[in-house]
């Protein structure tokens, strides 16, 4: 089942290169915070809730114990961005980057346009697992849709002030020249 977001917040993007999941596979993934009282958790709720009830689900997973849920609890992170949102782990094959567009919908190639913490819409599918002993709903990741800046979800800024040239004893400051 294809379903499309409304507005929601990336984290933890991996959207131009594939990273390496637990396991070793090389995956794009994103996770995507979702306000818990926003029309997209309601849409996400009645997706999953259909796809619980269709044949295909039953067949996948039958009496399988579902580790984790498609719309996880951020309040339970120890994450302050998490805090009143749902979030949704999405990923795709190594094989099948997912599409990465502006506002205006052109294609975005610079890798620092679109980063944790800025807000975007997705397009993800939708589907029961069952795989090695884990089974549920999964969310492969199709499009994500750059819309606004937002605060940055990643560390701490460095300074000028966080500079101490106090800290390199004697000469070796110029002998670094």
């Amino acid at each position: 089942m294809k379903i499309t977001t409304g507005l929601v917040r990336l984290s933890y993007p991996h959207l131009f290169k594939p990273a390496a999941t637990l396991n070793g596979d090389m995956k794009f993934s994103a996770s995507f915070l979702i306000p818990k009282t926003s029309k997209t958790a309601e849409r996400l709720k009645e997706a999953v809730a259909d796809i619980k009830a269709s044949p295909e689900y039953k067949e996948k997973v039958g009496k399988t114990k579902v580790k984790y849920d498609l719309l996880r609890d951020g309040d339970e992170k120890e994450d302050p961005a998490y805090a009143g949102m749902f979030y949704i782990n999405a990923k795709s094959n190594e094989d099948h980057r997912p599409k990465v567009l502006s506002k205006d919908r052109e294609e975005v190639v610079d890798p620092n346009e679109v980063y944790a913490g800025c807000y975007v819409q997705a397009v993800m599918s939708l589907y029961p697992y069952n795989k090695s002993g884990n089974a549920g709903i999964g969310a492969s990741l199709l499009a994500v849709r750059f819309i606004k800046d937002g605060e940055p979800l990643t560390g701490s800024v460095v300074t000028d002030d966080d500079w101490d040239d106090d800290l390199i004893e004697g000469d070796d400051l110029d002998d670094l020249m």
